[in-house]
């Protein structure tokens, strides 16, 4: 067993020497900024109330994150940067959490 380990540890080290990443093509992706969307939600009276607001809101796949804030009565969703969100998909998502939707702040 130790044989084989010290052998596979000589194949490694020969492997590697001679090896030259200055071949190898380096990509730089492009970064696009995520787009925010802030809408007023009505009926959140708890602290405990926004979770499962945030839960429906993420299974959306255009939706990156979700964030609500029962105090300020505000829902923050942060858009997948590929795609287009359809206002109408977070309203039906606050509908059925049983709050209701209020106009778009941002």
């Amino acid at each position: 067993m130790k044989r084989y380990l010290f052998l596979l540890l000589i194949l490694m080290l020969f492997c590697g020497i001679g090896c030259n990443d200055s071949n190898k093509v380096q990509t730089v992706e492009s970064v696009e900024e995520s787009e925010t969307r802030v809408y007023e939600v009505f009926g959140m009276n708890c602290p405990g109330c926004h979770g499962g607001l945030e839960k429906l809101v993420k299974k959306i796949p255009a939706v990156e994150g979700a964030k609500a804030n029962w105090l300020q009565k505000q829902l923050v969703v942060t858009v997948r940067p590929e795609f287009k969100l359809n206002d109408e998909d977070i309203y039906d998502a606050i509908r059925r959490a049983n709050f209701t939707p209020g106009n778009p702040i941002k």
